[in-house]
């Protein structure tokens, strides 16, 4: 069987997507009797005993799956079969179809290179760019910082009417406010945007690395991690995967920045349909109440999303805005939607006028802190 993955589109030809759909491959047709060679150029090989085409039509249906938004795969597959018939999949019986086999492979041979001499020649006229030396400095401090001292964690609670909260997850993450003391006193991490968010791809790393090493999930309590797109598809990220403990294996909630999500939209959509395979929970983050009625939550694939709480919200509200965003958050679902930073009271009680149910913030936190009140006293009971 020989995957055309070379056949792809551009944006699905990222090697972070061939090593991804190579790896997942290989772990479906493992209890086959065969085994699977990855080519230069992305293509994928299988060579099985006793494995019919019927027999690995789930393991090509999975594999269609994450690359389900490539033209190649969009397109109409002609009625007559074929070996060839789909242009993603060819299929050979090599007790029949060996010479066809082997004129194939003498192609791909000349095609490849071909390929690699156009390569060689195009590399010459590359010229190195140069790195903002800012950012290398920034990127060689953040490297030797050790984390675990600014890794901080916030639940995520459920309040309905005078219950107490019940916690639902805990949100980890590195608190950037303590970052900049330690590593880059004097410098505003988030001043600048976009460099901000290339930082914080090396965060992620070492987030994920401290994780792996402290047990992920020892105490048995779901939590949440904000991970770049870019951190989702890195070479640590299955190592993550297969230090999650068992009782947390499809619990544990993936956050995704706005920013990030849309900045490639080819690449989220990969490692959103992988998440999801995978059993992981995501959510949207880096809405307020001005963007929120923007972004669909359904058809983006996620199954929370994050409202931020500032103190200017209501003065930078229309009118009609309390009601209108009662309306989006009734569209999202109640049981869908997070309003975090609750930084007071006033938070909550908008928060519950809006129809939300689950908070987060540091308002919760001292909600968490608080004794539970009393249980109701037992009426007296009198015998005669």
């Amino acid at each position: 069987m020989h995957l055309h993955l070379s056949r792809l589109s551009s944006v699905f030809r990222r090697e972070d997507f061939l090593r991804i759909a190579t790896e997942n491959f290989a772990a479906t047709v493992c209890g086959f009797d065969g085994q699977v060679f990855g080519l230069h150029n992305g293509d994928l090989f299988f060579i099985a005993r006793d494995a019919t085409p019927t027999m690995l039509q789930v393991p090509v249906a999975k594999l269609q799956m994450l690359f389900a938004q490539d033209p190649l795969l969009q397109r109409e597959v002609p009625e007559e079969t074929g070996r060839d018939a789909d242009g993603f999949c060819t299929v050979y019986n090599l007790e029949t179809d060996y010479n066809a086999l082997l004129e194939d492979s003498r192609k791909m041979l000349r095609k490849a290179d071909e390929a690699r001499l156009a390569s060689a020649q195009h590399k010459a006229k590359l010229v190195e760019p140069v790195k903002p030396e800012l950012l290398g400095r920034l990127e060689q401090a953040l490297n030797k910082v050790d984390v675990s001292a600014v890794v901080r964690r916030q639940t995520v609670c459920t309040l309905i009417e005078t219950q107490p909260p019940q916690p639902l997850f805990d949100e980890t993450y590195i608190s950037i406010e303590d970052l900049q003391d330690i590593a880059t006193p004097g410098t505003d991490l988030g001043s600048n945007v976009w460099l901000f968010r290339y930082l914080t791809q090396t965060l992620d790393q070492r987030m994920m690395t401290m994780l792996i090493r402290d047990g992920i999930g020892a105490t048995g309590r779901p939590f949440s991690i904000n991970l770049n797109v870019a951190s989702i598809l890195s070479t640590t990220f299955p190592k993550f995967e297969a230090a999650i403990a068992p009782q947390l294996r499809g619990r544990l909630v993936i956050e995704m920045n706005k920013l990030d999500v849309f900045s490639d939209m080819n690449a989220f959509v990969f490692a959103r349909d992988y998440l999801r395979d995978h059993g992981f929970r995501l959510c949207l983050d880096g809405l307020t109440h001005q963007t929120i009625p923007f972004y669909d939550r359904e058809k983006l694939g996620f199954d929370l999303v994050k409202l931020y709480w500032t103190p200017n919200s209501l003065d930078t509200m229309l009118d009609a805005g309390v009601p209108a965003l009662r309306s989006v958050v009734r569209e999202i679902g109640i049981a869908h939607t997070i309003l975090c930073r609750c930084e007071d009271e006033t938070a909550l009680t908008v928060g519950r006028d809006l129809g939300i149910v689950m908070f987060q913030g540091r308002q919760v936190d001292k909600m968490l802190k608080e004794p539970p009140p009393p249980p109701p006293p037992r009426p007296e009971i009198r015998y005669r």
